[in-house]
């Protein structure tokens, strides 16, 4: 007796080896499957560059506000000393009740530990910045950084640069 079995095979799963094609056919839809993920994959990278590339617009639209701020409306002052060898060059600009500050200093040497401090009408004195000069390098170079202080510009009346123990190597008038 002959039975039939209970489902419908189709004609292939009776062939012997592949089919005709059967590799092409392969090819084929696995180049479909690849193209298909390279496309989705572009896609995302787009979208991830526009929301960077939005994100950083609006950082740099907040940084102008903020700045504009910050400000206070007033203009940068520059100020200069020498003294022994050693020159400084400042740029204050004016913040809202605090004073940001870009010093240039040079002919320190290497190896020294200099601090920038800034003194107000009243004597007070305040350490905006630090740092270690060079080793190795030209102190005519110098170097240039950035520093900040709780004293209103109106009110700043000198810069200096001193070494940790004390001596002043350089100050400027603001």
């Amino acid at each position: 007796m002959h039975r039939e079995p209970p489902f419908d095979l189709p004609p292939e799963a009776f062939l012997d080896g592949r089919p005709d094609g059967g590799d092409l056919l392969l090819q084929r839809t696995l180049g479909r499957v690849r193209h298909e993920k390279a496309r989705e994959g572009r896609r995302r990278q787009s979208f991830a560059v526009l929301v960077s590339t939005s994100l950083l617009a609006a950082a740099l639209a907040g940084g102008v506000v903020i700045g504009r701020d910050l400000g206070g409306g007033s203009e940068p002052v520059m100020v200069g000393g020498i003294a022994n060898g050693t020159s400084l060059s400042a740029v204050i600009t004016p913040a809202e009740g605090w004073s940001r500050l870009r010093v240039t200093v040079k002919g320190v040497e290497a190896g020294e530990r200099c601090r920038l401090v800034v003194t107000d009408d009243r004597g007070e004195r305040f350490v905006a910045g630090g740092w270690i000069a060079g080793s190795g390098g030209d102190p005519a170079r110098g170097i240039t950084l950035d520093g900040s202080a709780l004293v209103p510009p109106d009110r700043l009346r000198t810069v200096s640069v001193e070494t940790v123990d004390g001596r002043v190597l350089v100050t400027a008038a603001a």
